[in-house]
């Protein structure tokens, strides 16, 4: 698993690296300076919350790094979000599933240790995004169904985005039933 790891990162590194050598070419095509940035640094985030302490999988880490191809370097980098519409919708579906597991992967490190404060501010602050997602969500569907104007600075990318956090929600729905198991035989103890 290690040598796909430093595969992916390598591809997702390059990719980036390249794309953002090609911008600094005169008559480039690759307008995305700080994308290109992004595709560069993001493959080493789990890095990252390793050294803060975290311990993620060497699976979810290959899920994260697949994700990262495909939201950054084929979505973004070469523009497929542009010409597949769909493209964008299963994007967003995979992000709330990944980020189930994610969810799961952290809750198994806090199970039995209440006191860790990341575990205390991430519950937090994902709460608060939840209400918020849920609270924007129903705006949006009771002003698509009824006609109604809740939402009344209606721009052209809300209903793009509305419709992106409606998607990662039945994701992550999917994803953490996926992940936590309904039945308790199947918990671990």
């Amino acid at each position: 698993m290690k040598s796909i790891i430093k595969f992916l990162k390598i591809i997702i590194f390059f990719t980036g690296a390249s794309m953002a050598i090609a911008y600094f070419l005169p008559n480039n095509g690759c307008p995305k300076i700080w994308s290109y940035l992004a595709t560069m640094a993001l493959p080493f985030a789990i890095d990252f919350l390793r050294l803060i302490g975290l311990k993620i999988s060497k699976r979810l880490e290959i899920a994260y790094l697949l994700f990262i191809i495909a939201a950054m370097v084929v979505g973004i980098d070469f523009d497929l979000y542009k010409t597949a519409a769909p493209y964008d919708k299963i994007v967003h579906t995979l992000s709330g599933v990944l980020t189930a597991f994610g969810a799961r992967e952290l809750l198994e490190q806090a199970s039995g240790k209440p006191d860790q404060i990341w575990f205390k501010a991430l519950f937090s602050l994902g709460f608060v995004a939840l209400v918020a997602v849920l609270w924007e969500c129903y705006e949006f569907s009771y002003d698509q169904i009824t006609g109604g104007n809740m939402q009344q600075l209606i721009s052209p990318g809300l209903e793009d985005t509305m419709y992106d956090m409606i998607v990662a929600l039945i994701g992550g729905i999917v994803g953490t039933v996926m992940a936590f198991p309904l039945r308790q035989g199947s918990r671990k103890k």
